[in-house]
Protein backbone atom coordinates (compact mmCIF):
# COMPACT_ATOMS: atom_id res chain seq x y z
CA UNK A 1 0.00 0.00 0.00
CA UNK A 2 1.42 3.36 -1.03
CA UNK A 3 2.14 5.90 1.65
CA UNK A 4 0.20 9.12 1.56
CA UNK A 5 2.35 11.99 0.38
CA UNK A 6 2.27 15.04 2.63
CA UNK A 7 2.76 18.36 0.97
CA UNK A 8 5.16 20.54 2.92
CA UNK A 9 3.77 24.05 3.25
CA UNK A 10 5.96 27.12 3.34
CA UNK A 11 6.32 28.75 6.73
CA UNK A 12 5.87 32.45 7.38
CA UNK A 13 6.63 34.51 10.46
CA UNK A 14 4.64 37.75 10.68
CA UNK A 15 5.33 40.18 13.52
CA UNK A 16 3.11 43.16 14.31
CA UNK A 17 3.93 46.10 16.53
CA UNK A 18 1.12 45.56 19.02
CA UNK A 19 -2.11 43.85 20.01
CA UNK A 20 -4.23 45.38 17.23
CA UNK A 21 -1.78 44.34 14.52
CA UNK A 22 -1.60 40.84 15.99
CA UNK A 23 -5.40 40.49 15.92
CA UNK A 24 -5.61 41.78 12.31
CA UNK A 25 -2.79 39.51 11.12
CA UNK A 26 -4.53 36.51 12.70
CA UNK A 27 -7.72 37.58 10.89
CA UNK A 28 -5.77 37.59 7.60
CA UNK A 29 -4.36 34.16 8.42
CA UNK A 30 -7.91 32.85 9.03
CA UNK A 31 -9.08 34.23 5.67
CA UNK A 32 -6.11 33.39 3.44
CA UNK A 33 -4.51 30.31 5.00
CA UNK A 34 -7.36 28.15 6.27
CA UNK A 35 -8.11 24.67 5.02
CA UNK A 36 -4.55 23.93 3.95
CA UNK A 37 -4.37 26.90 1.56
CA UNK A 38 -1.50 29.34 1.46
CA UNK A 39 1.30 28.95 3.95
CA UNK A 40 1.69 28.02 7.59
CA UNK A 41 1.68 31.40 9.33
CA UNK A 42 2.96 32.19 12.81
CA UNK A 43 1.83 35.59 14.11
CA UNK A 44 3.78 37.29 16.89
CA UNK A 45 3.39 40.54 18.81
CA UNK A 46 6.46 42.74 19.43
CA UNK A 47 4.56 44.76 22.10
CA UNK A 48 5.43 48.19 20.70
CA UNK A 49 8.55 50.21 21.54
CA UNK A 50 9.15 51.36 17.96
CA UNK A 51 10.47 49.88 14.72
CA UNK A 52 13.86 48.83 16.16
CA UNK A 53 12.14 46.62 18.71
CA UNK A 54 9.87 45.06 16.07
CA UNK A 55 12.81 44.17 13.80
CA UNK A 56 14.84 42.92 16.78
CA UNK A 57 11.91 40.79 17.99
CA UNK A 58 11.39 39.37 14.48
CA UNK A 59 15.10 38.57 14.12
CA UNK A 60 15.18 36.83 17.52
CA UNK A 61 12.11 34.73 16.63
CA UNK A 62 13.71 33.80 13.30
CA UNK A 63 16.89 32.65 15.05
CA UNK A 64 14.91 30.37 17.37
CA UNK A 65 12.68 28.84 14.69
CA UNK A 66 13.31 28.35 10.99
CA UNK A 67 10.91 30.18 8.67
CA UNK A 68 10.86 30.35 4.88
CA UNK A 69 9.85 34.02 5.02
CA UNK A 70 9.71 36.76 7.66
CA UNK A 71 7.62 39.93 7.68
CA UNK A 72 7.45 42.84 10.08
CA UNK A 73 4.37 45.11 9.91
CA UNK A 74 5.59 48.54 11.00
CA UNK A 75 4.16 52.01 11.36
CA UNK A 76 5.84 54.64 9.21
CA UNK A 77 5.26 57.58 11.59
CA UNK A 78 8.71 56.90 13.07
CA UNK A 79 11.30 57.05 10.26
CA UNK A 80 13.06 53.82 9.33
CA UNK A 81 16.79 54.42 9.69
CA UNK A 82 19.39 52.95 7.35
CA UNK A 83 20.68 50.89 10.30
CA UNK A 84 17.17 49.45 10.78
CA UNK A 85 16.82 48.59 7.08
CA UNK A 86 20.28 46.99 7.09
CA UNK A 87 19.39 44.87 10.14
CA UNK A 88 16.16 43.76 8.44
CA UNK A 89 18.03 42.80 5.24
CA UNK A 90 20.67 40.93 7.24
CA UNK A 91 17.96 38.93 9.01
CA UNK A 92 15.98 38.46 5.75
CA UNK A 93 12.98 40.35 7.12
CA UNK A 94 10.58 42.01 4.70
CA UNK A 95 9.40 45.34 6.11
CA UNK A 96 5.78 46.28 5.33
CA UNK A 97 4.71 49.80 6.28
CA UNK A 98 1.41 51.05 7.66
CA UNK A 99 1.07 54.73 6.75
CA UNK A 100 1.19 56.61 9.03
CA UNK A 101 0.16 53.87 11.44
CA UNK A 102 -1.84 50.65 11.58
CA UNK A 103 -5.14 52.50 11.99
CA UNK A 104 -4.24 54.55 8.90
CA UNK A 105 -3.87 51.34 6.93
CA UNK A 106 -7.28 50.19 8.15
CA UNK A 107 -8.84 53.49 7.04
CA UNK A 108 -7.22 53.11 3.62
CA UNK A 109 -8.63 49.59 3.30
CA UNK A 110 -12.08 51.01 4.04
CA UNK A 111 -11.61 53.58 1.26
CA UNK A 112 -11.11 56.52 3.62
CA UNK A 113 -8.20 58.93 3.39
CA UNK A 114 -6.19 58.58 6.61
CA UNK A 115 -5.14 61.70 8.55
CA UNK A 116 -1.40 62.43 8.61
CA UNK A 117 -1.10 62.10 12.39
CA UNK A 118 -1.31 58.71 14.12
CA UNK A 119 -3.43 60.04 16.98
CA UNK A 120 -5.99 61.39 14.53
CA UNK A 121 -6.10 58.02 12.71
CA UNK A 122 -6.86 56.27 15.99
CA UNK A 123 -9.72 58.71 16.73
CA UNK A 124 -11.23 58.41 13.24
CA UNK A 125 -11.10 54.59 13.16
CA UNK A 126 -12.71 54.47 16.62
CA UNK A 127 -15.52 56.77 15.39
CA UNK A 128 -15.95 54.89 12.09
CA UNK A 129 -15.99 51.34 13.44
CA UNK A 130 -16.53 51.41 17.20
CA UNK A 131 -14.93 47.97 17.55
CA UNK A 132 -12.19 46.55 19.77
CA UNK A 133 -9.21 46.41 17.41
CA UNK A 134 -7.40 43.99 19.72
CA UNK A 135 -10.03 41.27 19.14
CA UNK A 136 -9.56 39.13 16.03
CA UNK A 137 -13.33 38.58 15.65
CA UNK A 138 -13.88 42.36 15.38
CA UNK A 139 -12.30 42.40 11.91
CA UNK A 140 -14.65 39.80 10.39
CA UNK A 141 -17.44 42.25 9.47
CA UNK A 142 -15.70 45.40 8.19
CA UNK A 143 -12.65 43.59 6.76
CA UNK A 144 -14.16 40.68 4.85
CA UNK A 145 -12.19 38.85 2.16
CA UNK A 146 -14.15 40.79 -0.50
CA UNK A 147 -13.21 44.15 1.06
CA UNK A 148 -9.55 43.13 1.40
CA UNK A 149 -9.36 41.76 -2.15
CA UNK A 150 -10.82 44.99 -3.53
CA UNK A 151 -8.51 47.17 -1.41
CA UNK A 152 -5.37 45.26 -2.39
CA UNK A 153 -5.81 46.56 -5.95
CA UNK A 154 -4.91 50.07 -4.78
CA UNK A 155 -2.92 49.53 -1.56
CA UNK A 156 0.51 48.12 -2.38
CA UNK A 157 1.36 47.30 1.25
CA UNK A 158 -1.82 45.25 1.69
CA UNK A 159 -1.19 43.42 -1.58
CA UNK A 160 2.39 42.68 -0.49
CA UNK A 161 1.17 41.31 2.83
CA UNK A 162 -1.54 39.16 1.25
CA UNK A 163 0.89 37.76 -1.34
CA UNK A 164 3.02 36.40 1.50
CA UNK A 165 -0.05 34.85 3.16
CA UNK A 166 -0.94 33.22 -0.17
CA UNK A 167 2.59 31.84 -0.57
CA UNK A 168 3.49 33.95 -3.63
Amino acid sequence: MARKQHQVRKTLLVVGEGDSEEAFLKHLRDLYCSGGAGVTVTVRNAHGKGPENVIDHTARQARIYSYDARIALLDTDIPWTEKLKKEARKSKIEMVGSTPCFEGLLLSILGKRPPTQSGDCKKVIAQQLGIDLTERQSYAGPFSKAVLDAARQTIAELDQLLRFFEGR
